[in-house]
């Protein structure tokens, strides 16, 4: 599944525009390449990833 194809879904899901959805997932990739490249081993790298997307699955 591609960028487009993630936005797409999350678009009909949410009712959020498609423009809006890809700006989202294309900030999102930029927070997680920058927590990688802070990360000094590939454990706490991955630590980092995983913190990242708790916030997204946290609900309320």
């Amino acid at each position: 599944m591609n960028k487009t194809e993630i936005a797409i879904k999350v678009s009909e899901r949410s009712g959020v525009h498609i423009e809006d959805c890809i700006k989202v997932i294309t900030e999102m990739e930029e927070v997680v390449s920058e927590e990688l490249s802070k990360s000094k081993n590939m454990t706490a790298a991955l630590e980092q990833v995983f913190q990242i997307l708790r916030l997204f699955t946290a609900k309320g």
